[in-house]
């Protein structure tokens, strides 16, 4: 094996992990506060310390490991400190919501960087990135599918029954938390670029690069879809439940999403080279508007299972996709905070909202998911729309050569890409 594709390797083993964590215990996690007796509201606002770490945290991580920390180091001690908080929460230490929530907001301000700051690195170390990030990010799906075929194989031989929990969920969360967090210790060394006569922060520079005019309706648009993306975790799970579905089984009907992920994550580099940004983020974005549409008429059991693969669809596309238009656009030695802007508007402030507007939607229709789904339904049609309308992304221009690892000093430099 050569050296790139030993780097390849253990970027997609990085992968794996990262995105195996959340996917152990996330999936069931509305099913898990229903059995402990959390409220509509209550859940809504416990899905939400995510978006509000997310809100809060990514830009201080970014910066960090752009001016003074490498960013494996980071990685590593961020899910050295989550593994504890999910034993916490594995045990059981309390079912009150007050203390659910303190809990669930001190793991994901720890944690809402890691997933940003693994996409910079990842960047960071590939020869090149647009060629190469989907054929390693779809990892991180494979190990979010596999995970969840685990903890339901776990489910299913525990027996576990309806207002148990999905305690076991959190055990296999902690498990990989910690395998994770003695896994970035072995990744590529990824240290701080400084580049001569560049000032510390940069921080009028990256306002600049936000209200460019593609990549401000960008994120307009991204944070449109994140503002959905909580009915599929905070709702579908229940949803799959009152239709029918064992629960020991949601997990695994909740992966079938993964497959077209993978798929599309490997056919991204070809797609955004034939057909670019425009048409890439939009068939996401479609992706979702056809999803929700599709449950807002209350269709059978096989049928609403049948739909779940295009949420793959609407991550790859719409989600990585977007990341790698920041990634092209970023100054070559604020990646790492621009992937952490991307993520305050999109987990953050975009997820935030729609936490807690899938929350209040779905106490305003008790009993009644077709209203809930026509919600994010028009929300993702009118984003298609201003996506037709308004994202104009011109051709991205060839990056300067930016400081790298020794390991990587012979790195080719990043090729343009075009758009559409």
């Amino acid at each position: 094996m050569d050296a790139e594709s030993g780097v390849k390797a253990r970027l997609s083993g990085m992968m794996v992990l990262v995105y195996s964590v959340q996917g152990a215990f996330w999936p069931l996690l509305s099913i898990h506060l229903v059995d402990l007796g959390i409220s509509e509201r209550g859940r809504g606002w416990i899905f939400a310390t995510m978006a509000m770490a997310s809100f809060a945290m990514p830009m201080g991580a970014g910066q960090l490991v752009d001016r003074l920390m490498p960013t494996q180091k980071f990685l590593s001690w961020s899910f050295a400190a989550g593994t504890g908080l999910l034993a916490l929460m594995a045990w059981g230490v309390s079912a009150h919501v007050g203390w659910l929530f303190g809990l669930f907001l001190v793991y994901w301000l720890i944690m809402a960087p890691s997933y940003s700051l693994s996409n910079s690195l990842a960047f960071r170390n590939l020869a090149r990135p647009a060629r190469d990030f989907g054929k390693v990010r779809l990892w991180g799906t494979v190990g979010w599918m596999a995970v969840g075929w685990m903890v339901s194989a776990a489910m299913a031989w525990s027996g576990s029954k309806a207002g148990r929990g999905a305690f076991e969920a959190f055990g296999i969360a902690v498990v990989l938390s910690g395998i994770t967090a003695l896994y970035c210790r072995t990744l590529p060394n990824t240290p701080p670029v400084k580049l001569e006569g560049r000032p510390a922060s940069g921080f009028r520079e990256l306002i600049e690069f936000v209200r460019s005019p593609s990549m401000s309706i960008y994120l307009a648009i991204a944070f449109g879809v994140n503002l959905t993306t909580p009915f599929v975790y905070q709702v579908m799970p229940n949803y799959l439940r009152s239709i029918g579905m064992d629960r020991a089984w949601v997990s695994t009907a909740m992966s079938l999403g993964q497959w077209p992920e993978i798929a599309m994550l490997a056919a991204l580099p070809w797609l955004i080279r034939r057909h670019g940004y425009r048409f890439t983020i939009g068939l996401g974005v479609a992706a979702y508007a056809v999803r929700f549409g599709c449950l807002a008429f209350d269709p059978p059991l096989w049928l609403a299972t049948a739909g779940i693969p295009l949420h793959g669809v609407g991550v790859a596309c719409a989600s990585v996709g977007g990341q790698l238009f920041v990634d092209g656009r970023a100054p070559g030695d604020r990646r790492a905070s621009a992937q952490s802007i991307n993520t305050v508007v999109t987990s953050g402030l975009g997820s935030l909202m729609g936490c807690l507007l899938a929350g209040e939607v779905v106490g305003m229709f008790p009993g009644r998911f077709g209203p809930v789904f026509l919600v994010p339904c028009a929300i993702n049609a009118g984003l298609i729309l201003l996506l037709i309308w308004k994202f104009r992304p011109a051709a991205l221009a060839v990056p300067g050569p930016i400081p790298v690892p020794p390991s990587h000093l012979n790195r080719p430099p990043r090729p343009a890409l075009a758009e559409g």
